[in-house]
């Protein structure tokens, strides 16, 4: 009998969690498909920006200091890779700046810094747009995360920032729409951030070990 109370009490467990997965791999699909929407487009974005002399001045500047592997090339790609609407793979980015001969803490507090940063700029455009457009956008389930956040905001801004390929710009665009305080967002931000690149950095530094004693 209690062998079958607790087999019951198992399944939510198991059902909530291959839900997660679920929902991790839909968010993988749909970043990756925006990715590859925008290798297709790339060129017609780059004609575009052509036809503005400040936009493409921008764009050279910008594209050729991370061509350019320095550390204000780190600097933009840590907040624009954090921009919802881009797609650049921050931590591709951060372990290519950690092979690089700059200080692995200074790659690391750029990288936090300016992630930050662009996440706090997700919050804010969240903030903009609101709760009205967001309740018709998703209805109930913006009503349940609203609730949520009421609760265990700070849990789950530093927990989305932990695990990896969690939508976090998603997320941190719908916490902004909450309108859940931008301190707290910002220190929680922080909170998970530090300790998702010193993870980051750690594992690079054990790995790299671990193939140096394997050659």
């Amino acid at each position: 009998m209690e062998k079958a109370v607790t087999e019951g009490q198992e399944k939510p467990k198991g059902g909530k969690l291959k839900k997660l997965i679920r929902k991790i791999i839909l968010w993988a699909l749909i970043l990756g498909s925006f990715y590859v929407l925008f290798l297709i487009f790339k060129q017609d974005l780059i004609n575009l920006l052509k036809k503005s002399e400040t936009a493409w001045a921008m764009y050279v500047h910008i594209s050729g200091q991370i061509s350019g592997k320095t550390l204000l090339g780190l600097a933009y790609a840590g907040f624009f890779g954090s921009l919802f609407f881009i797609l650049i793979p921050l931590e591709a980015v951060f372990f290519y700046y950690l092979s690089l001969p700059h200080h692995p803490w200074l790659v690391l507090v750029i990288m936090l810094f300016t992630s930050v940063i662009g996440l706090c700029a997700d919050y804010l455009m969240g903030r903009l747009v609101g709760e009205g457009v967001m309740l018709k956008l998703s209805g109930p389930k913006f009503v349940k995360y609203r609730d949520a956040m009421t609760r265990w905001g700070g849990m789950i801004i530093v927990i989305s920032n932990i695990i990896p390929f969690l939508p976090v710009q998603i997320i941190s665009l719908a916490v902004g729409a909450t309108r859940y305080g931008l301190k707290r967002f910002f220190v929680y931000t922080m909170i998970g951030r530090t300790a998702y690149l010193i993870a980051l950095l750690y594992g690079a530094d054990l790995f790299k070990k671990y193939l140096g004693a394997l050659l």
